[in-house]
C-alpha cells in the first residue's frame, strides 16, 4: 500500500489476514482495495469488510504451491453466485483453462512471467479471455 500511495495508484490489493479494510478505506477513500481470499466465508467476510473485489485462489494446481491441492472452480463459482462484488479468479490458469472458469477476470503470474515471451503470452491470454467473451460467457 505504501508503494502505491507514493506513486499514487489508487488500485491495491491485501492479503486476506492484512491491514484492516475498514481502517484503510476510512483514511483512503479513493482507494479501490481488493483481498485475496481462499473460501466462501473469506470470501463472505472481505466483502462484508468493505473490499471492491475479492481474488480467489488457487483454483487449478499450480507450481507456485507445490503439494497444495487446488481449491477448485466450484467453490470459485459458490463464491460468485454469493457476493456481489467481482470475483476474480488465480492459481494454474492457463490459456486453455479460461474457459472453464466463471469469474470476472483472472490473474495469472507463472503462465507469463515464466514464458520465453512474456508479452506474447501475455497476449495469449488476452486473446482466450475475448474469445470467451464473444461466446456469450462474461469473464
Amino acid at each position: 500500500m505504501d508503494v502505491a500511495l507514493v506513486a499514487e495508484i489508487v488500485n491495491i490489493h491485501l492479503p486476506g489476514h492484512g491491514l484492516p479494510v475498514q481502517k484503510v478505506r476510512e483514511k483512503f477513500p479513493f482507494l479501490r482495495i481488493g483481498c485475496s481470499v481462499h473460501s466462501i466465508a473469506e470470501a463472505s467476510q472481505a466483502e462484508g469488510s468493505g473490499v471492491d473485489y475479492v481474488l480467489y485462489g488457487h483454483v487449478f494446481e499450480t507450481t507456485s504451491k507445490p503439494g497444495l491441492a487446488p481449491r477448485g472452480v466450484k467453490e470459485l463459482e459458490e463464491i460468485k453466485a454469493k457476493l456481489t462484488i467481482p470475483v476474480y479468479a488465480i492459481g494454474g490458469i492457463t490459456p486453455d483453462r479460461v474457459i472453464d472458469i466463471n469469474a470476472n477476470g483472472i490473474a495469472v503470474m507463472s503462465g507469463i512471467f515464466s514464458a520465453e515471451n512474456p508479452k506474447e503470452a501475455a497476449m495469449h491470454y488476452f486473446k482466450k479471455c475475448k474469445e470467451k467473451t464473444t461466446n456469450g460467457k462474461i469473464l
